[in-house]
C-alpha cells in the first residue's frame, strides 16, 4: 500500500470528513487539522492562510498542514510543520504537531508520517526541530525517539508535563 504525505485539497472533503468522524469525541491533533468548528472549505482556506502567516502574524507563525493518505484516499493522519518558533511555541509547543486516526495507531504510521515531514523540514533548510508531547503519551514519545528525538527536558503546563525533544536534521 502506497502512502503519500501531501497538503489537503477541496477534493479530499469526503475522506477528511470520514477522518474527523473516526476521532469520535477525542481531541483532534493537530488542532490546525480540525474541521469540527468550521466547514471543510473554511478549514482548507485556513490551512492555506496559515501557510502564508495571514491569520494572526503577531501571535502565529507560518505553518503547513499535511495529510498522510493512501491510494484509496483514506486519510491515516495529519501533521503540521511550523517553519520557526515564537516564544510560546518554543516553551510549550513545537515545530511539529501530529495525530493519527484512532484505528491506525500502533502500526508505525506515526513514525512514517513524522519521518516524511522531517524531510519537508530539511527542504525548508531547518537544521533541527523541536517536537513536544504530553508526558503520559507513551506512543508519541516513542515515535519521536524512534525518529531521532533527544529529550531536552520536561516542563509543566496547566494540564501536566510536556516532554521537549530536539531532532537534528
Amino acid at each position: 500500500m502506497k502512502l503519500t504525505l501531501r497538503k489537503p485539497t477541496l477534493e479530499d472533503k469526503k475522506s477528511y470528513l470520514d477522518y474527523i468522524e473516526a476521532w469520535g469525541n477525542e481531541f483532534i491533533y493537530p488542532t490546525a487539522s480540525s474541521a469540527r468548528e468550521r466547514t471543510f472549505e473554511e478549514l482548507i482556506e485556513r490551512i492555506e492562510l496559515d501557510e502564508k502567516n495571514m491569520i494572526d502574524p503577531v501571535n502565529r507563525v507560518p505553518a503547513t498542514t499535511f495529510i498522510l493518505i493512501d491510494e484509496n484516499q483514506e486519510i491515516y493522519g495529519s501533521i503540521n510543520l511550523r517553519y520557526f518558533l515564537n516564544e510560546d511555541l518554543l516553551k510549550y509547543n513545537s515545530h511539529i504537531g501530529y495525530g493519527i486516526k484512532p484505528n491506525k495507531r500502533k502500526q508505525g504510521y506515526g513514525k512514517l508520517m513524522l519521518s516524511l515531514v522531517l524531510e519537508k523540514a530539511r527542504e525548508h533548510r531547518l537544521t533541527k526541530v523541536l517536537i513536544t508531547c504530553n508526558d503520559e503519551n507513551i506512543a508519541s514519545y516513542k515515535t519521536i525517539e524512534a525518529c531521532g528525538g533527544v529529550l531536552e527536558n520536561k516542563v509543566f503546563k496547566t494540564d501536566g508535563y510536556i516532554r521537549r525533544y530536539w531532532i537534528t536534521l
